[in-house]
């Protein structure tokens, strides 16, 4: 499909739908979408999608399952920025000052992306950029996103901030217009106008930067300094080695600011490259890839009552807080009352009745679910789960309480052996009953994480369960993604725990509490944040 091709279809999937428009579930080897629009045009839209993957997964020489992903990346595609924005704010409910810094936070969010145990999720606009090849268009949001969640499956380096952004930017701009062929690194475009027209970020500071420090202008500026600086050092006439000699040397835990200086030399001279590649003819890489088999893209329209609860679902994948999440399970009750029997209607109901601590409806909602299909693996985990919150309130020592939720887990397991969250939560239920996990435990954590490595927080579960194992080396080689990680917070738990790993050795958690890992949604700004003067 030609890149006209693909804006048509994007086309054909919005303008912004009314309410009334079918929802289509479209599942494929590596995704599952909820879209609106025609079920070819959605179907071409996953195809291609597909292909992407398939593009970048040979690119980056990384495997891939004989079979469908059995952790796929769930994508949400909603009617335009605004929506994205919304979402991204997290819903309704916020006392003023939470509203104020979701407000802060969120205002120039074209698209996010969150990697978790239950299932990686992105967010992206049917329609972006208004149609302009200079703006920054849906497919190459959707695109960036995807890369994020290549990246963190697939590798355990140390990554700097510059690299995360340019990396999934590089990736992100590509072309579809040649039947078996995928061409990547395509110039941005759509970072045309803070390349040209904003202050040229000299190659000193995207190199040491920390992206969360930045003022919206100068994050614009930086996400289209580092798309070109990694867009340089990867296909450019020179230093054709040094990318990769710079991130093994900060893998082996030489300070990044030092190895960049070793490596790239003179910062001058690598701005002066830098500013003749950007205006000069730039290459890229046609990759060749196989025909997608059409029987590989299912595609279903959702059931009614699985329609009727779509906002409901979209704001819980987004995540709520003890705030927002009351009044979105209120809403779940309201749509799903006339839907007893549709077991899609009923799971969306017992996550918002879960997410609201409402254990005894979570888990009504789920038996509900179950009575319609009794082989529904999420209904079986949501059981779980409101059995074992319940249990941590009332009847931590039943043991007996803790052996049916985790009989839940084992069903759901037998269901989709690799689906990473089952055994997750087989390994927390121990946790929660303040028991010390079997080595089965254990292993089901180990797998979780292998198949997941994307949730910082349960990654940081087996990290805390090495130490006090006292494998130490497992622990750091874990942990160090998430101390070096550039989405983190200055105030970063990871990093703090890593330096007293070195201090204090197994001794690290005595007297200490494992830190919470709140990196957020990995979020990717639009051009052009807002209307101010050239600095």
């Amino acid at each position: 499909m030609g890149f006209g091709k693909w804006m048509a279809a994007l086309a054909a999937l919005g303008p912004p739908a009314p309410l009334q428009a079918a929802w289509n579930e479209v599942r494929a080897p590596h995704f599952i979408v909820y879209s609106q629009g025609s079920p070819d045009t959605v179907r071409r839209f996953v195809t291609d999608l597909e292909r992407f993957d398939q593009a970048a997964r040979k690119l980056l020489s990384y495997g891939d399952y004989e079979g469908d992903d059995p952790n796929p990346l769930t994508i949400f595609v909603v009617d335009n920025v605004d929506a994205i924005v919304k979402l991204c704010k997290g819903g309704e409910g916020k006392d003023k000052a939470d509203k104020a810094r979701a407000d802060k936070a969120c205002r120039y969010v074209a698209g996010f992306y969150d990697g978790r145990a239950e299932g990686s999720v992105a967010f992206v606009p049917r329609s972006a950029g208004g149609g302009s090849p200079l703006s920054l268009g849906a497919q190459t949001i959707l695109f960036h996103e995807y890369a994020h969640h290549l990246l963190l499956a697939n590798s355990l380096a140390v990554y700097p901030a510059w690299y995360v952004e340019g990396f999934a930017e590089f990736l992100s701009n590509v072309k579809l217009d040649r039947p078996g062929e995928v061409g990547i690194g395509l110039p941005a475009f759509s970072r045309a106008y803070s390349l040209f027209e904003q202050r040229p970020m000299p190659a000193r500071e995207i190199l040491t930067v920390n992206p969360s420090t930045l003022s919206p202008v100068d994050h614009v500026i930086f996400y289209g300094r580092a798309w070109l600086l990694t867009h340089y050092l990867s296909l450019g006439p020179s230093r054709k080695t040094e990318l990769t000699e710079y991130l093994q040397a900060i893998n082996k835990g030489e300070p990044n600011a030092e190895a960049a200086a070793r490596i790239f030399g003179d910062f001058d001279v690598l701005d002066k490259e830098l500013e003749r590649y950007m205006r000069g003819k730039m290459p890229y890489l046609p990759v060749i890839v196989a025909p997608i088999p059409p029987e590989r893209i299912r595609v279903r329209r959702l059931d009614p009552g699985e329609e009727a609860l779509m906002p409901v679902r979209l704001q819980s994948k987004r995540m709520v807080d003890e705030e927002t999440a009351p009044g979105v399970a209120e809403e779940a009750r309201r749509l799903a009352a006339p839907w007893p029997s549709d077991p899609g209607a009923q799971i969306i109901l017992a996550e918002a009745e879960y997410d609201a601590g409402n254990d005894d409806a979570a888990e009504a909602a789920a038996d509900r679910a179950l009575s319609a299909n009794p082989a529904y693996g999420a209904a079986m985990i949501y059981k779980a789960l409101a059995i074992m919150h319940r249990a941590e309130q009332a009847n931590r020592h039943d043991d007996m309480v803790w052996r049916g939720a985790r009989n839940w887990l084992l069903k759901a397991n037998k269901i989709e052996n690799d689906a990473a969250w089952p055994l997750i939560l087989f390994y927390r239920s121990f946790i929660q009953q303040g028991s010390k996990p079997t080595p089965n435990a254990v292993a089901a954590l180990e797998r979780g994480v292998a198949l997941v490595p994307q949730d910082d927080n349960v990654r940081m579960m087996l990290i805390g369960q090495y130490l006090r194992d006292r494998k130490i080396k497992e622990a750091k080689q874990l942990l160090s993604p998430l101390a070096f990680n550039p989405h983190a917070p200055p105030n970063n738990g990871a990093r703090r725990l890593l330096d007293r790993i070195n201090e204090r050795g197994a001794e690290a958690l005595s007297g200490w509490d494992m830190p919470a890992i709140e990196t957020g949604p990995i979020e990717l700004p639009p051009e052009k944040p807002e209307p101010k003067a050239r600095k």
